[in-house]
C-alpha cells in the first residue's frame, strides 16, 4: 500500500533547475494484477513552424508550441506499491491520466483511467456522455525560468471564487438525456442575484467530443474569467458552458435551442440583463461551427462573437449586412500550426470578411488543434472584446473671437456602453483637427453629465479646416472609441 507519509496524485516540486524550474511529482495506485502504467499527458511540444517532430517536456526550449500528439510516458513501481513519475513541466493547465499494461505509445486503443487522487470538480452528467477520461493540474511561472505568462489560468482558493453549478433543465427536443438538458453555470464571486444592475452573460460551446463540463474542467474558463475579474480588467459577469449533443438539426437546431430554451431559462434563473448587446457567444471547432451559424443566420442573439478554431463557410450579401450590425465585437482566431481546421482557410474567411467591410479582430497564435490554444483565445476574448465595446457621439459649437482668426471651440463628447456596465465610462477623451491634437479633457462619471467630456478653447482658423473626431482612450474595463468627424463651422 502507499505509505501515507507521501500523497497521492499530482505534486508540484521547485527543482530551480532547467527547463522550467518546476517538476510535477505523479503517485498512483493501480488496481492489482496490473504490470505497467504510463502516464498520458498533453504536454508534448514542437517549435515553429512545423508541428512533428515533437518532443518531450524535459526537452522544452523557448519558442516551443504544444503539439497534440501525446505520448505515453512509462512509470516506475516502488517499493510501497505506488507507481511514479516525475516531468518537469513549463508553465500551465494540463491534463493527463494513465493507461494500465498499454502496448501502443499513443494510447490508441487503451482504455484511460483519470486520477482518483484528483477528480475533476464535475463529471459527466448523464451515462455514456462524451469527453475524455483526464484529471487537470496547474504548474505557475518560475520568475528564474520564464516559459509561459499563464498564470491567468491559476487556480484560486474557494474564497476567491464564485459558484460553479450543474444545472439540469427542461428540453422536450433533447434526445440524450430524453426530455432535459445539462448546462455548466458559473456565477463570480460576490454574485448579488438583487443586484439593480443585472449581469452580462457568456455562453461558451465545447467541440466535438466533448460535452457541458469541457470549458470548465478541461478549459478552467472559471479560473481564467475570475482572475481576470479580480485583477479588475473586466466586468463581472456568469458564464454558461452548453452542450451540444442531444440536440437535433445540426447548428441550426443548437442556436434554436439557445433562443428558444437555454437564454430564457438562464434570464430567468439568473440575475443577467436580457438585452442581445449583453450576451457574448464564443465556441471552438465543432462550437466554432455554431459560433459560424450564429454570427451569419441568428446575429440578433448576441453583441459579441469569438470564433475559435473553425473556419466560416462565404457569407451571403444578407449575412454579411447582419454582420455588420453587431453592436459589440467579433473574433476571429486559432492555431497557426492547427492541421485540423488549418490556419490558412481561417485567416481566408476572416480576410474575405474584412474585405466586405466588417470590422472583427483577429487572434493568431503558435499552436494546434488543443486546449493549450482555446484557454488564451478565451483569456484574449474576454480581456479585450467582450462587454467592453462603448461609442463616442461628438457635438461641437464654433463662433469666431471678435474679429481675430481664433475660433471659440466647446466640444462635447459623450461616452456610453453598448454593454449594461456597473462600471461608467471613465478616464480621458482626445480632441483632434486632423492630425493636430486640439486637447484632452476628462470623462466626468458623476452628475447629470456623467459620460461627457467638454473642450473648450480658442483656436486659430487655420487649424479647423479638417473636421474635429474625438477619441476616448478607455479604461480598465471598456475599450476606447471613435466620434464620427464634425466640421466645425464659425
Amino acid at each position: 500500500m502507499a505509505d501515507p507519509g507521501e500523497p497521492l496524485g499530482p505534486t508540484l516540486i521547485k527543482t530551480d533547475a532547467p527547463p522550467s524550474g518546476y517538476a510535477v511529482k505523479f503517485r498512483y495506485q493501480a488496481p492489482e494484477g496490473v504490470n505497467q502504467v504510463h502516464i498520458y499527458g498533453d504536454w508534448w511540444f514542437a517549435q515553429p513552424p512545423n508541428p512533428v517532430p515533437n518532443h518531450p517536456p524535459s526537452e522544452w526550449q523557448p519558442g516551443d508550441f504544444a503539439a497534440t500528439d501525446w505520448r505515453l510516458m512509462p512509470m516506475e513501481l516502488g517499493e510501497d506499491g505506488v507507481w511514479e513519475i516525475t516531468v518537469p513541466l513549463p508553465a500551465g493547465s494540463y491534463r493527463y491520466a494513465f493507461t494500465h499494461d498499454c502496448t501502443n505509445e499513443l494510447a490508441t486503443g487503451c482504455p484511460l483511467h483519470y486520477d482518483p487522487a484528483n477528480p475533476w470538480e464535475i463529471f459527466p452528467q448523464y451515462p455514456g456522455a462524451p469527453g475524455a477520461v483526464r484529471s487537470t493540474f496547474f504548474v505557475p511561472t518560475h520568475p528564474d525560468f520564464p516559459t509561459y505568462d499563464n498564470d491567468y489560468q491559476r487556480p484560486l482558493p474557494p474564497e476567491e471564487m464564485g459558484t460553479l453549478e450543474s444545472v439540469r433543465y427542461p428540453a422536450p427536443e433533447s434526445t440524450n438525456p430524453p426530455g432535459v438538458h445539462d448546462m455548466l453555470v458559473y456565477t463570480p464571486k460576490g454574485y448579488d442575484p438583487n443586484r439593480p444592475t443585472p449581469y452580462p452573460t457568456l455562453y461558451i460551446s465545447h467541440g466535438a467530443g466533448d460535452h457541458s463540463t469541457a470549458w470548465f474542467m478541461q478549459g478552467v474558463a472559471h479560473y481564467i474569467v475570475q482572475n481576470a475579474i479580480n485583477e479588475g480588467v473586466v466586468q463581472d459577469m456568469v458564464v454558461v458552458s452548453t452542450d451540444f449533443n442531444g440536440l437535433p438539426g445540426g447548428t441550426n437546431g443548437y442556436a434554436n435551442h439557445l433562443r428558444n430554451t437555454v437564454i430564457p431559462y438562464i434570464e430567468a434563473h439568473y440575475n443577467v440583463s436580457t438585452r442581445p448587446e449583453d450576451r457574448a457567444f464564443g465556441g471552438f471547432s465543432a462550437g466554432g461551427a455554431r459560433a459560424c451559424n450564429l454570427l451569419y443566420d441568428h446575429t440578433d442573439l448576441f453583441g459579441y462573437y469569438a470564433v475559435w478554431s473553425a473556419a466560416c463557410g462565404p457569407a451571403n450579401a444578407a449575412q454579411i449586412e447582419r454582420i455588420k450590425n453587431v453592436p459589440g465585437g467579433i473574433v476571429i482566431g486559432t492555431g497557426r500550426q492547427d492541421r485540423t481546421t488549418t490556419f490558412g482557410p481561417i485567416e481566408a474567411r476572416a480576410n474575405a470578411l474584412k474585405a466586405e467591410g466588417v470590422d472583427l479582430v483577429e487572434f493568431y497564435m503558435d499552436g494546434m488543434h488543443t486546449w493549450h490554444v482555446w484557454r488564451p483565445q478565451l483569456n484574449f476574448y474576454i480581456r479585450n472584446i467582450a462587454f467592453r465595446t462603448t461609442t463616442t457621439d461628438l457635438a461641437v459649437e464654433a463662433t469666431r473671437a471678435g474679429n481675430s482668426h481664433n475660433v471659440r471651440i466647446t466640444a462635447t463628447a459623450t461616452v456610453d456602453t453598448v454593454s449594461t456596465s456597473v462600471t461608467p465610462p471613465s478616464g480621458t477623451v482626445a480632441f483632434y483637427a486632423g492630425e493636430t491634437l486640439l486637447g484632452t479633457a476628462e470623462v466626468k462619471t458623476g452628475g447629470p453629465a456623467a459620460g461627457s467630456a467638454t473642450l473648450r478653447g480658442a483656436f486659430h482658423q487655420d487649424l479647423l479646416t479638417e473636421p474635429i473626431v474625438a477619441k476616448y482612450l478607455g479604461n480598465d474595463v471598456l475599450n476606447g472609441s471613435e466620434s464620427a468627424p464634425v466640421t466645425a463651422t464659425f
